[in-house]
């Protein structure tokens, strides 16, 4: 039995190693702990989204499927006394580029396809904190034997 779920500790690792920039690389605990008081800007936090499974590939009883796995890169940056965010909006296309960079055409393990780039979006952007998502997917091939 060949079954993976995708792993966002694979992605932690990288954008720990691939991008300097960041004060702190987390996962969803993280983030749900740092969302309401963020202490260390810049920071990325890296959650799964959704998974999307295909028909089986095969008509017997033996099961393959291709998994759409969907992951989250929420960004965090520093927007002090910035009403309308023109710094912290060059800090983040400068952080988005660098996940890109590190992420695109990049295979977390043997069993993933690699990475592509699936949507972005502004989460908040207050007096502290700007908070954007840019979503990224990759596929992983279960089977059943």
């Amino acid at each position: 039995m060949s079954i993976i779920l995708f792993d966002a500790a694979l992605v932690i690792a990288r954008l720990t190693a691939q991008v300097s920039a960041f004060r702190k690389v987390a996962g969803a605990a993280d983030y749900a702990a740092a969302a309401p008081e963020l202490k260390q800007t810049p920071a990325a936090f890296v959650l799964s989204l959704a998974d999307r499974a295909g028909r089986s590939s095969t008509g017997t009883m033996v099961v393959s499927q291709e998994m759409e796995a969907r992951f989250g890169v929420i960004f965090a940056v520093q927007n002090l006394r910035d009403a309308r965010g023109q710094q912290a909006g060059a800090e983040l296309r400068a952080l988005r580029i660098a996940v890109m960079t590190a992420l695109l055409g990049w295979q977390p393990a043997s069993d993933y396809d690699p990475c592509e780039y699936g949507a972005g979006r502004l989460l908040q952007l207050d007096d502290a904190v700007l908070w954007w998502q840019d979503d990224y997917v990759t596929r992983i091939l279960n089977r059943s034997v």
